[in-house]
């Protein structure tokens, strides 16, 4: 095994200082209670300018916080667990949120918060957000005469009582899949919120999962589940790339002007999670929280298979990316060198749009509006949108490279009897290269870390993954970490590959044979 690099050697480096400053921080937590720490015993309390309420966007709890609590400050924040974490860290000082969920993350070791006794606002009714353009004929009707069936035979409340009430993580073995499925049915739900749509041992389960499994198999249908960002899952239901919406979702009035929603499935509290000042959390070993982290990032449930997984969606993208946005920007440059005007401006014009837009807009417009009918999944969108960015970055590179080259140099090189073409392969581009390909290996890199926003449109890449994981182990350090890392890796492999590419086009590693060919073949 070789030396490690310096750049090895500074991650490594980073990841321990990371995590001492961790366990430090977090210990000195565990032994000082911070007497400035606001012991809170009610809600009416909070409504206050003194304090901070945090909680989900678009959900019913941010609507009784806006109305009951209007004097406190408000924060959004699109992950429960984040929320927790916000509060166990003094970053706001209560978060509003589902009564049930915060009891599980409580129960399952989020630590140093505890619930009010009291409820905010009234509760609320969760159902099943139906598309509005869902080939799914009679959609409304089909899932309300369902919900029926399941309510007379006490199905639903069964449901409710084994995964909400008992914490049961076990999917019955009744729920089977359709044998001669009909239809398709395409379900959007987040996979982050335990007990009803979450990840264990690598699949998807929960009270939602289970219901949906039960109307697919009713509609004699076959099921599809996609996963979504939570700001991003209702849009996907409009545009008609899910039929349903099974992810823990509120009916509200402003959701209500834009799709319909089935009969309930069941009811909400909307309660208040706050710091708990009166215990303070366990005071473990450095190796020991360490290691416990690890197990529970990766080793618990199988959690590394998701990992890996998100790392293949992760280069599959990158790397297709790359090598079309490349193809795509060198073959659009040699075509536009002698083109017609109008081309160019059309083909500046569409660099200008692509470069001027944020990334995650475009791969949106794309995924909900472009390709909103077409029969491509995520992943191929997303490649898609990288290879329009890439291709245009690749464009300007090879402009300014052309550009940085002496014009001597095509002189001489037609005078010698090479033809124009010859002389742009051979004489330009090699040494345009030699401009560009520093920015070359910095839009790799910073490609394979755009990537982290497909989660936007249902792709389950790294950073996705890390979501996950961490909405099981309510912790955001480790998992974060985790991520970070992994992406340091990936990136320091493509950059070894293009490193070795560099290498073969760099006119100054070429043997004087190989200079002197060209030559020779004009003599």
């Amino acid at each position: 095994m070789g030396k490690l690099s310096w750049k090895q050697i500074a991650l490594i480096l980073m990841v321990l200082g990371l995590c001492t400053l961790r366990f430090v921080f977090k210990n000195a937590d565990a032994e000082d209670t911070q007497p400035d720490a606001k012991d809170i015993t009610s809600v009416a309390q909070l409504n206050s300018e003194e304090y901070t309420v945090g909680f989900i966007t678009g959900t019913a709890a941010m609507y009784a916080v806006e109305e009951e609590l209007p004097e406190a400050h408000q924060k959004n924040y699109d992950d429960p667990v984040m929320g927790y974490l916000s509060v166990q860290e003094r970053k706001i000082d209560a978060f509003s949120y589902d009564r049930k969920q915060m009891e599980l993350a409580i129960r399952n070791g989020q630590e140093g918060v505890r619930i009010l006794e009291e409820n905010l606002g009234a509760n609320t009714d969760i159902a099943a957000g139906l598309s509005p353009v869902s080939e799914i004929p009679n959609l409304e009707e089909q899932i309300n005469r369902f919900i029926d069936e399941l309510n007379e035979q006490g199905i639903l409340d069964e449901m409710y009582d084994r995964w909400v009430m008992q914490g049961d993580e076990e999917m019955p073995e009744d729920v089977r899949a359709a044998e001669n499925p009909e239809l398709k049915l395409t379900v959007g739900t987040s996979g982050t919120v335990a007990p009803y749509s979450y990840y264990k041992d690598g699949e998807l389960t929960g009270f939602d999962i289970e219901f949906s499994r039960r109307f697919a198999s009713w509609l004699n249908a076959d099921l599809e589940f996609k996963v979504y960002t939570y700001d991003a899952i209702v849009p996907a239901a409009l545009t008609g790339d899910v039929d349903i919406i099974c992810a823990n979702l509120n009916v509200t009035e402003e959701r209500l002007e834009a799709m319909s929603f089935s009969k309930p499935l069941y009811i909400q509290e909307n309660a208040v999670m706050v710091l708990d000042t009166g215990t303070g959390t366990e005071n473990q070993g450095f190796l020991a929280s360490v290691r416990e982290s690890f197990e529970k990032t990766f080793i618990r449930e199988d959690r590394y298979q998701l990992f890996l997984k998100g790392i293949g969606m992760t280069m599959f993208i990158t790397v297709l990316s790359i090598l079309s946005g490349t193809a795509v920007g060198f073959l659009t440059y040699v075509g536009c060198r002698r083109g017609n005007p109008i081309a160019n401006r059309f083909v500046g014009l569409t660099i200008w749009l692509v470069q001027g837009m944020p990334l995650v807009v475009l791969l949106m417009i794309l995924y909900y509006i472009v390709f909103a009918n077409a029969p491509i999944g995520g992943a191929w969108v997303a490649i898609i949108a990288f290879t329009l960015t890439f291709g245009a970055t690749m464009y300007r590179m090879l402009e300014m490279g052309v550009n940085a080259v002496d014009n001597g140099q095509t002189e001489a090189s037609l005078a010698l009897g090479f033809s124009e073409r010859e002389t742009f392969f051979t004489v330009i581009l090699p040494q345009a290269a030699e401009h560009f390909m520093p920015t070359y290996k910095g839009e790799v890199t910073a490609l394979i870390k755009a990537t982290a926003v497909v989660g936007y449109i249902a792709v389950q890449d790294l950073t996705k993954v890390g979501d996950i994981v961490r909405s099981r182990t309510y912790e955001a350090f480790f998992p974060l970490i985790a991520v970070a890392v992994i992406y340091f890796i990936l990136a320091g492999i493509l950059n070894a590959i293009v490193n070795r590419a560099v290498s073969s086009v760099n006119p100054k590693a070429r043997k004087k044979e190989q200079i002197l060919k060209g030559i020779s073949c004009h003599d």
